[in-house]
């Protein structure tokens, strides 16, 4: 079940990040038809919002908002089956009803034929009122959905120009990393900024789990601690990175033991290279 997020009081800290953010809310394509979308490198002018850091915050705002669309987009989809299924249906009927008449139209006296004829009439016009309303159903999801196709595009887009404007790796774990928690099968997305060998950063995890992220790497190995944006400390990492610097891995612990899951497993991640998109 997804959980509503609860919006937490910003640290002073991180204002540099919700400025960025805001930047970042300016209108993407409405769902009423696609258009261009802005160039973030003139968004994103001022010195003081060109810091990795303020542009990996904004990598996980965009991934939260692609995650809500995803989701919209997958109801979308099953609307239109669902549709297709009605469809038939009224297709099917009224192409009885019009067998009827015309089986009417063959066989009996004029009488009968007058009294069943004004009966199948209004069935037809049922049927046909029904056929057109499931018509316009119709175009209006598949408007809705190319809308939000044309939107998650978008926000690839904006994804990829931040990956393209942050500067060059001068910390190993600097960018955006593909996660993948087992055996929970939850994927998700960190953004993490190394400074020596502090880390900090945020994720944003299947279902709506989402918050922030602190930890420290020493000689290839990795501790954070996942503050979760409800429930607060939720849950340690332990890990290394592979020798590419391109992958990590490694085991999780939740500090709830009594929830209603694993509270332990395994974890892996993958480095996010500029030009390319979440899977």
């Amino acid at each position: 079940m997804r959980r509503s997020r609860v919006h937490q009081p910003l640290n002073p800290s991180l204002a540099v990040v919700a400025a960025l953010a805001m930047l970042l809310a300016l209108p993407l394509p409405a769902l009423s038809g696609p258009q261009e979308v802005d160039d973030l490198r003139g968004l994103l002018a001022p010195d003081e919002l060109l810091r990795p850091e303020a542009m990996l915050g904004a990598l996980i705002s965009i991934e939260v908002d692609r995650e809500i669309e995803a989701e919209a987009l997958v109801e979308e989809v099953e609307r239109l089956s669902a549709w297709r299924v009605r469809r038939e249906l009224a297709l099917d009927e009224l192409a009885a009803v019009y067998v009827d008449m015309d089986l009417l139209f063959n066989t009996g006296d004029s009488e009968e034929r007058g009294r069943a004829s004004q009966d199948l009439e209004e069935r037809i016009s049922d049927a046909e009122g029904r056929v057109k309303i499931l018509g316009d159903q119709g175009r209006a999801l598949r408007l809705r959905i190319e809308a939000r196709r044309h939107r998650l595009g978008a926000l690839s887009k904006r994804a990829d120009q931040l990956l393209a404007m942050l500067p060059a790796d001068t910390d190993a774990l600097t960018g955006v990393w593909d996660v993948r928690l087992i055996p929970t099968r939850e994927n998700g997305v960190f953004t993490i900024f190394q400074n020596g060998t502090l880390i900090s950063g945020e994720y944003v995890l299947d279902g709506g789990w989402h918050g922030s992220l602190q930890g420290t790497v020493v000689g290839g190995k990795i501790f954070l601690e996942r503050i979760d944006a409800v429930k607060g400390r939720f849950a340690d990492l332990t890990g290394r990175i592979d020798s590419t610097g391109l992958g990590m891995r490694g085991t999780w612990n939740e500090r709830d033991l009594t929830a209603n899951r694993a509270t332990e497993g395994s974890w892996v991640a993958s480095k996010r290279q500029r030009g390319t998109t979440a899977p």
